[in-house]
């Protein structure tokens, strides 16, 4: 991998183009309004990573040809399929570190999986980001669940209750425990993978150390989070009364998908 596209330069966007700048990768920043032109040139067979927030993803992905899906790359964290669709031809990423501004706190290592995957990862890794190639589709979507059910609490519950996270999972473990244990159900219908929810409970606990000062004033994202799990349990008959009360709480109607 010599070259690639890096679409959306933001916290998380920044850290992953200055390892893969380090790793000896020519990286070339697209931005809302600059680069858009060869990024979407199908016949540049560089590499396109996503790297916007997920509600900047659908009118990206609008602008790429259908032949140049499989040269994309999305790390973005949320369920993405019950809006978007099948994602089979891209490339798909779970970030698992926390980067705003300077601060910066890698929780696990990230991961990969799809025809890019190996190369990528490659980069990414000598370029000091810790990062795994998942092989299997199975795999990478139970992982997906795990990251789905820890946003589902490091987020809306934090604005809902205006507790920083530390504070957060020492009183309210009840809840947190049930947001995590909706998602798991829910979302392990609606993609056909079981997940344990103790195991994604565990992984919560497990990774949250060096962010418990975490606070969040405004919960983003909540479409492709807490919302796309209340979604998907309503495909699947799974309740999830306590991501709805929470949804709820923050102005979010989950029928629409918006405040």
């Amino acid at each position: 991998m010599e070259r690639l596209f890096l679409v959306g330069p933001g916290n998380v966007g920044t850290r992953l183009a200055a390892a893969l700048a380090a790793a000896g990768v020519r990286v070339e920043t697209v931005t809302r309004r600059c680069g858009w032109d060869r990024a979407t040139d199908a016949g540049d067979p560089a590499p396109r990573l996503l790297a916007m927030r997920e509600d900047d993803l659908p009118p990206a992905l609008e602008r790429f040809p259908p032949e140049l899906r499989p040269r994309l790359a999305l790390v973005q964290n949320g369920f993405l399929e019950p809006l978007l669709g099948p994602l089979d031809e891209t490339t798909r990423g779970l970030i698992w570190f926390t980067a705003r501004g300077e601060f910066f706190a890698p929780l696990r290592p990230s991961i990969l999986h799809g025809a890019l995957a190996g190369p990528l990862a490659a980069a990414l890794v000598r370029g000091g980001l810790a990062f795994e190639v998942s092989a299997s589709r199975e795999a990478f979507v139970r992982e997906m669940i795990v990251k789905g059910a820890w946003n589902g609490v490091v987020g809306l519950p934090l604005a809902v209750h205006g507790l920083d996270l530390g504070t957060y999972l020492e009183s309210h473990e009840q809840e947190w425990r049930a947001v995590i244990s909706e998602t798991t159900a829910a979302a392990g219908a609606w993609y056909g993978v079981p997940v344990d929810a103790e195991t994604a409970c565990r992984c919560l606990v497990e990774t949250t150390a060096p962010i418990r000062h975490v606070a969040v004033t405004s919960a983003k994202a909540l479409r492709w989070r807490n919302g796309a799990v209340v979604a998907m349990g309503r495909a699947t008959g799974v309740p999830t009364p306590v991501n709805e009360h929470l949804l709820r709480a923050a102005g979010y109607d989950s029928a629409t998908g918006g405040r």
